[in-house]
């Protein structure tokens, strides 16, 4: 569908204020430093442990292996045929210390180097839980190995395969994901041909305790090279030059929505071009007349209930949908009209950037009406954030595809247009790695060194990377914003940014392909340092010391609430009862403290009774003092595996001598509510699988994409679920916390058609020695959903309105395969 404006004026823009915004935003270049270490202490790695080097790199693999045994390190090569038996399970790699990845024989650009990155990732989700067990005890390391020109491109040569640049996105993210994982992403000199040498090398510097400071590195047979930010600030008075001229046709690929949508808007202003838009969602259509007027969001619901569903039969998942499908067409809508009134010409085409006949054709097609393509925006992108150990294979190919096979769908079809510009929209997650996107900084790290390519290549046109921090729109929801803001991170403002975008168009003579610009996510790197530095001293104590507090055999006779807790026919501990455990075994060794939370509390290994009984040990640290608060690690531990102890939890219990005084609860919820349809005997007999003795939500009170909040009962006293119990009075209560997880489950399903399970809590608060015996009110709002996850944060109040307990970045795993174990009487399945 085609969308004209009347009339094509060149003109000059008119100021806009919010434009002066991006003197604030942060610009920096990335240089290389040469930076030699002094050889002092290397780590240490067991002899029954083993380094597993996988790829084939012209004898590399041979000679890191007589290197490793320099210092009585075994190491297995495994050439890229045999990679079938790794990643199918058949070959035993719980011994392992390392996994190093090196680059394979090919020398290309394109598909075969995608399938290099691909199964480097599938190397590390299958290694990560050995590699990630084993830290907790020894050395462990992780390291990618490229040969692009020994400085990660930044040498400004040419680059041998730029594609295998993004398993340095790959070692980054898995640094940040993996706690005592020393990781690395090395670059070698391609003309280095001494492999004894250059083995020797990269053994010592994957060994050394005095560089793990750095994740990237580049080598030669002189030099050591580390990559640091500098900043190069936008000039305040820094004016836009742009080589277009009127009707000169741009292609956005992203859409007519969030960051793509405002990058097209800052080119109209400033110059009237034809635009041809490419986005996922359909044309937009005229709104029905029952929402003409309506603009917030419970009125817009409210209409959608009582027009499309006449106010009967639709779950809140199902009216969240719609809404969301109005507020697409909407923004779009409003994007065409807002081009069209610059005076430029507008197209918007609905294609998979991915499908590279489909573009082709369609480009074909446009040529004949408009002129060649002058300027390509690639703002197209996806996310699926998990961590490395949890993303398929699936959900990695729909990241990467979108975002590089989506560039080289649009580098084909414009092949033969006389292009000025190529903007690549990039992100910092290539520059530093960020936690769940692996995929998403790997794809964007491609794109940056594939961006330094075509830059060789065209002469005439300005190539730009720009390794974008976080917006303050897009892809970034209410729930990132505010986990943005917790960490101090600023987000870029949608005008700003776009005119930091026509700088850096027209930047000219000697400019960096590669920029950053926006949230460096320095703080992060900062604590990334940091936790590296410590771990080199961590392993020299081994762990922190811990004593044994209480140890007891569990089974559903001495703990009949295992009972009311059956998942796939096998009781289960419940989360719940195990920050129970972890409070008592915090205060076993405090006398005169009082449990006033819990830190980083998670599962690493569900209690399950594959037996009738299970023996379990809870260990505790010393108290460290934290201002007003003391800190005790905590672990609960069952029996052996390979000469260790299996840890199923850990945390940090935090004591205090007083606890402070409860916080009277404000609610953010909007004012509308939906309401929940549903009755509690349909709720337990068809969605959830707790038994009666847990079946404590009495009365759920509001179910919106907002979240779920539900009136629930206190625990009864211990010795009702437990013969023998370390207390006559419970510490929190069990019953309130596990019917708040309840919720969440509940969410989950309503909002997704998955089920959930508990997995991690970051942060844990009560501000009571005993939980009020007529029950509590459990509100929880939901700050972020993904496909495989959702995290939000509890509030639990008495009837007075204040704060009993709080608990902050609670995560629960996603699955609707998870509903089988819930109800495997239920043989039909997930019926809504």
């Amino acid at each position: 569908t085609h969308v004209q404006s009347a009339t094509t004026l060149e003109r000059s823009p008119s100021p806009d204020p919010a434009a002066a915004l991006f003197s604030d935003i942060g610009r920096h270049i990335v240089a290389i430093k040469n930076r030699p270490l002094p050889r002092i202490e290397l780590e240490i790695i067991p002899s029954d442990k083993c380094i597993y080097i996988v790829g084939n790199a012209s004898g590399l693999g041979e000679a890191l292996i007589g290197s490793f045994a320099d210092h009585d390190i075994q190491a297995s090569h495994v050439p890229v045929s045999g990679l079938p038996d790794i990643l199918n399970g058949s070959h035993n790699i719980s011994n392992a210390a390392g996994l190093v990845i090196l680059p394979d024989s090919h020398n290309g650009d394109d598909q075969p180097g995608d399938t290099t990155l691909k199964t480097a990732f599938q190397l590390a989700r299958f290694f990560a839980p050995s590699l990630i067990r084993n830290a907790q005890t020894g050395f462990t390391l992780f390291a990618t190995v490229t040969q692009l020109d020994g400085a990660f491109g930044f040498r400004d040569k040419a680059l041998k395969n730029p594609v295998s640049g993004g398993l340095a996105g790959l070692a980054k993210t898995a640094a940040i994901e993996w706690d005592g994982v020393v990781c690395k992403a090395l670059d070698l000199d391609p003309t280095w041909a001494d492999v004894t040498e250059m083995a020797h090398k990269i053994v010592a510097e994957i060994l050394d305790m005095q560089a793990h400071d750095s994740v990237e590195v580049g080598l030669d047979g002189e030099n050591r090279y580390t990559l640091e930010l500098t900043p190069v600030p936008y000039h305040k008075d820094a004016k836009v030059e742009l080589a277009l001229r009127p009707d000169d046709v741009v292609l956005v690929a992203g859409g007519a929505r969030g960051v793509t949508a405002a990058a097209a808007f800052a080119l109209a202003e400033h110059i009237p071009l034809s635009f041809v838009l490419l986005g996922r969602s359909p044309m937009p259509s005229p709104e029905p007349a029952w929402l003409d007027g309506i603009e917030k969001e419970p009125d817009i619901k409210k209409a959608i209930l009582a027009n499309e569903f006449n106010n009967n039969g639709a779950s809140p998942k199902d009216i969240e949908m719609s809404y969301r499908r109005y507020m697409a067409n909407r923004e779009i809508a409003a994007t065409l009209q807002k081009l069209v009134a610059t005076g430029s010409k507008v197209l918007y085409e609905t294609a998979d950037i991915r499908d590279a006949d489909t573009v082709t054709a369609l480009l074909q097609d446009i040529r004949k009406s408009l002129f060649p393509i002058r300027d390509i925006v690639h703002g197209a992108g996806v996310i699926e954030d998990l961590l490395i150990q949890d993303k398929s294979l699936e959900q990695f190919n729909r990241v990467y595809e979108t975002k590089v096979g989506g560039f080289r769908t649009l580098m084909g079809a414009t092949s033969s247009d006389p292009l000025k510009y190529i903007v690549v929209f990039s992100s910092v997650a290539a520059r530093f790695g960020n936690k769940g996107q692996v995929d998403y900084a790997m794809a964007n790290e491609v794109l940056n060194k594939v961006s330094r390519r075509e830059a060789r290549q065209r002469k005439n046109c300005r190539v730009i990377a720009i390794n974008w921090g976080p917006w303050d729109g897009g892809m970034v929801t209410p729930g990132l914003k505010r986990e943005f803001q917790k960490s101090r991170i600023a987000l870029i403002p949608m005008k700003a940014g776009a005119h930091c975008m026509l700088l850096e168009m027209s930047q000219t003579g000697t400019h960096p392909v590669e920029v950053v610009v926006g949230s460096s996510l320095t703080d992060q790197v900062i604590t990334r340092t940091k936790k590296m530095d410590n771990q080199a001293s961590d392993r020299q104590v081994q762990s922190p010391s811990m004593s044994l507090t209480f140890k007891r055999e569990i089974d559903t006779t001495n703990h009949p609430i295992l009972d009311a807790h059956i998942l796939d026919g096998k009781p289960v501990v419940p989360f719940a009862l195990i920050t129970e455990w972890f409070g008592h075994g915090a205060l076993h060794g405090n006398p005169g403290l009082v449990l006033h939370g819990i830190d980083d509390m998670r599962i690493l290994k569900g209690i399950k009774l594959e037996q009738q009984k299970k023996l379990i040990r809870l260990f505790a640290g010393k108290a460290d003092r934290k201002g007003s608060l003391f800190e005790v690690g905590v672990e609960l531990r069952d029996g052996v595996l390979e000469g260790k102890d299996v840890i199923h939890s850990s945390a940090k219990a935090i004591l205090t001598d007083k606890l402070p005084a409860a916080p009277i609860f404000e609610s953010t919820r909007p004012e509308s509510s939906n309401g929940y349809p549903r009755s509690m005997e349909e709720v337990y007999d068809k969605i959830l699988f707790h038994g009666l003795a847990l079946r404590g939500i009495r009365e759920i009170t509001d179910c919106s994409s907002w979240g779920i909040s539900a009136k629930i009962s206190s625990a009864p006293a211990p010795e009702t679920w437990i013969k023998d119990p370390l207390r006559s009075n419970w510490l929190s209560d069990p019953l309130a916390l596990d019917c708040a997880f309840q919720l969440a489950t509940l969410w989950c399903y309503e909002e997704t058609g998955s089920v959930s399970l508990p997995s991690y809590c970051r942060h844990y608060r009560q501000y009571c020695t005993t939980f009020p015996s007529d029950g509590v009110m459990a509100v929880l709002q939901v700050t972020d959903v993904k496909d495989h996850k959702m995290t939000g944060d509890f509030t639990l109040i008495d009837a007075e309105s204040r704060v009993v307990a709080e608990l902050k970045g609670y995560e629960a795993i996603m699955d609707a395969s998870l509903y089988r174990a819930f109800k495997p009487h239920l043989v039909s399945g997930n019926k809504r």
